[in-house]
């Protein structure tokens, strides 16, 4: 059954449509009569205790214009529409600057004095008729401008600078109440004030991008490549040990006039960017004269993918959230019609053990609005992924490169088994173009990376999905994001221990079925007695071993032993450490001993072999 709620129709529709259509008939008495009928609506609000959550001039509409004379306007507070906890991040930055800074930090902050902020942008819209600061302001500087605590443009009435000021105090607990606001704007006389429209030519908003040269304060060095470098600083303009963690990227010395364009280039593309899994974009620092510039970017603390596999022990669930994370950044990229052209594990960065973001857009591209592709001079072939650089790029050409960087993902950014080293072991020793020669002939054979160790064939289908020679038969980011959700949470759910209730629900009603009598009664034995292995194994072996028997009873068989004895290492991966299917691997053969209706006290103590 569907829900629907019904209201009054108002006439005249919405506060701001009017500010602007009507701009030359609205008299400032006009203004401070809405202003102060706005503010009685939110006192009402609050003396009940009750939270609007989203006071903007769109929510307000008008009963009554009162442009004629002898007549004045009369508005209603409409409601919020999409309650405010559910909006992401992305949503709630841009609402910015009517919603409150605290709120943008976290939405279980919402109260009263989240209305008094958003009431302060209201009367600056209300003075400059419909028009309001930041508009053209992309995602990532709205944040910065909170972050940086900056001050909105103010009206040339000293009077009204005042009582928004006070509504925009970064400190919640300091907003004035609604009783106070309406009282101030009650005692303004409008025909003794100038002109509210016109900004006060004292106030120069700050630009939040800006960052100076003399406030960074460099740590240390992050990474270094052929033509630029990462380090991380602190940039403390109060020089008092406070300031924020940065990443700054800039080019060496020397590059070419291509490079510095280019470099430019992946500036104005992230400053357009604002995406939980794509890295994001600070500000810029300039020397002599725009000569120098310098990017500044989130620091992300725990280093790229391929640093950071090798050194931790990381779930096949947990590759498999990384992989989603991804192809949730690569599918806004595309919408955003941009090409990234250079995905690689050393290129996503970890900022926790549940969230990687994507970086380095130096040789991202732009497509053009209306096409799929964009037209390169170069023809080249990528040996670190062995993606076909034709000459005309699509948003394919990102898919392949996802599909090699999973691949990575999934050996670990083990360097041994790298696409680099396994393309040169499939090709042979070359040198030069030969190369290049044969690694196209080789892609044109069909030969692709091989699946890696302990890789489900359905994730390694997927890998091969991605590499389809035809660019249309490859999936789309948009595609593989529900592909990916649904593997995760295949891998993520954790086998039923058999020391569970479950199992001994599991067991009671295997009883009543004779057929499996005798093999849910070695299982009961198998888990209650000592054998060579570590309690970490024991454990995965018994859960592997009880949702084998869940099999046989789905199944419908008795073949107990041929599950178990035709297990491989990727039937272990979702119970176990990948460091210990070899040692689980090795001790099963010996259940190949056990006879029907005996326990297993006797191969259970033997020794497992290396």
């Amino acid at each position: 059954m569907l829900d629907i709620m019904v209201e009054e129709f108002i006439e005249h529709g919405p506060l701001d449509v009017c500010l602007r259509k009507d701009k030359h008939l609205i008299t400032t008495g006009w203004k401070f009569t809405v202003a102060r009928q706005l503010a009685s609506a939110l006192s009402y609000l609050e003396d009940k205790n009750l939270v609007h959550g989203n006071v903007c001039a769109n929510n307000i509409l008008l009963a009554r214009k009162g442009l004629e004379d002898g007549s004045s306007p009369f508005i209603k507070l409409s409601d919020p529409g999409v309650t405010f906890t559910v909006l992401s991040r992305e949503e709630r930055v841009d609402r910015i600057p009517w919603i409150s800074p605290e709120c943008v930090r976290n939405v279980s902050t919402l109260s009263t004095a989240a209305d008094k902020w958003s009431f302060g942008t209201t009367l600056l819209e209300i003075c400059f008729n419909g028009e309001v600061p930041l508009k053209e302001r992309t995602p990532p500087e709205k944040e910065r401008f909170y972050e940086k605590e900056l001050g909105l443009p103010e009206p040339s009435c000293k009077e009204l600078a005042d009582l928004i000021r006070q509504c925009h105090n970064y400190n919640p607990s300091g907003r004035p109440s609604f009783r106070t606001i309406l009282r101030d704007l009650t005692q303004l006389q409008p025909q003794d004030l100038s002109d509210i429209a016109s900004i006060n030519p004292d106030f120069s908003i700050a630009d939040p991008t800006v960052f100076q040269k003399r406030y960074l304060k460099k740590i240390r060095e992050l990474g270094e490549g052929h033509f630029g470098k990462v380090s991380l600083y602190c940039y403390d303009p109060n020089n008092d040990g406070t300031g924020e963690m940065v990443a700054v990227k800039s080019l060496k010395s020397g590059c070419s006039q291509q490079l510095e364009t280019s470099w430019k280039g992946e500036i104005k593309i992230l400053k357009t960017l604002y995406h939980e899994n794509i890295v994001k974009y600070k500000g810029r620092c300039s020397e002599q004269g725009d000569k120098i510039v310098q990017l500044i970017m989130e620091y992300v603390p725990l280093g790229s993918l391929r640093d950071y596999l090798p050194k931790h022990n990381v779930s096949l669930a947990q590759i498999l959230l990384f992989a989603q994370q991804i192809c949730e950044g690569m599918a806004y990229l595309h919408s955003q019609h941009y090409i990234h052209r250079d995905l690689a594990a050393r290129n996503v960065l970890v900022e926790n053990e549940n969230v990687v973001k994507i970086g380095d857009f130096g040789l991202a591209k732009a497509v053009p609005e209306g096409h799929e592709y964009y037209r390169d001079a170069l023809i080249s072939v990528s040996i670190s992924s062995g993606t076909p650089l034709n000459v005309l790029k699509n948003y394919a050409s990102d898919v392949w490169s996802f599909g090699v960087t999973l691949y990575e993902l999934l050996t670990r950014c083990d360097s041994y088994l790298s696409p680099p080293a396994k393309f040169i072991e499939m090709i042979g020793v070359t040198q030069g173009q030969m190369t290049v020669v044969r690694l196209i002939d080789l892609l044109d054979r069909g030969q692709r990376l091989p699946c890696p160790s302990d890789c489900p064939m359905e994730i390694y289908k997927l890998m091969k999905d991605c590499w389809e020679t035809e660019a249309n038969f490859r999936p789309s980011f948009p595609n593989l994001i529900p592909i990916l959700k649904s593997f995760h949470a295949t891998y993520s759910t954790p086998a039923p221990s058999v020391f569970s209730p479950s199992f001994a629900q599991m067991t009671e009603y295997a009883s009543t079925e004779p057929e499996s009598t005798t093999h849910w009664n070695s299982v009961n034995h198998f888990t209650n007695v000592t054998y060579p292995l570590t309690p970490p194994q024991q454990r995965s072996l018994c859960r592997f071993i009880f949702a084998m028997h869940v099999k046989c009873l789905k199944q419908n068989t008795r073949d107990f032993l041929s599950f178990i004895l035709q297990s491989q290492t990727r039937d272990l991966i979702s119970f176990t450490l990948q460091s210990q299917t070899r040692d689980i691997l090795s001790f099963i053969p010996s259940l190949s001993n056990h006879r029907p209706g005996t326990s297993f006290p006797s191969f259970l103590h033997s020794p497992i072999t290396d």
